[in-house]
């Protein structure tokens, strides 16, 4: 009988175990529904917010189409020049990219991008451990960017002017 008896204790002990188990399945069950809503909310309002930056990306990239000057055809305007050295940069071609940087500031020494150009020479020259030349590419574009600020204050150039000067060490 006392065998009888204690088979019987363990039997409720096994039973009370797995009700224990399945209300912690439960409890995973219900989490994982709700870590899958709060998922796809955070996706749909990433989602919405990556469309309404497409969107006024694609609205700056025509107002500034428009507002560039025409350029006549076998010419490359300063713009282009700077986005295809800065492509470079993007690309990690460190040395094809401070060529074309350096031709870009010699062709347009006073021009709106020279001071970005002088920035990315810094930061290139930063990363091939050419510490000289890097401290004189910051130096020119501090000179340049900070007068770009004086010069027009409150407008996008002088405000990209201004996050860059605030990047250089």
């Amino acid at each position: 009988m006392s065998r009888f008896s204690a088979l019987m204790l363990e039997v409720q002990e096994l039973r009370a175990d797995l009700q224990q188990n399945f209300g912690a399945v439960e409890e995973m069950v219900h989490q994982q529904q709700q870590l899958k809503k709060q998922q796809s909310s955070q996706y749909l309002d990433l989602e919405a917010r990556i469309r309404k930056l497409e969107s006024a990306s694609k609205q700056r990239t025509t107002a500034t189409k428009a507002a560039r000057p025409v350029v006549q055809q076998g010419q490359s305007s300063e713009y282009e020049t700077y986005n295809k050295a800065f492509a470079l940069v993007r690309a990690n071609k460190s040395k094809e990219a401070l060529v074309a940087l350096n031709k870009l500031v010699k062709k347009y020494p006073n021009g709106e991008y020279a001071g970005d150009a002088w920035y990315w020479m810094g930061r290139l020259y930063t990363v091939t451990s050419d510490k000289k030349q890097a401290k004189r590419a910051f130096a020119q574009a501090k000179t340049i960017l900070g007068r770009t600020v004086k010069r027009s204050p409150g407008t996008p150039q002088a405000e990209r002017a201004a996050a860059k000067l605030k990047k250089i060490p």
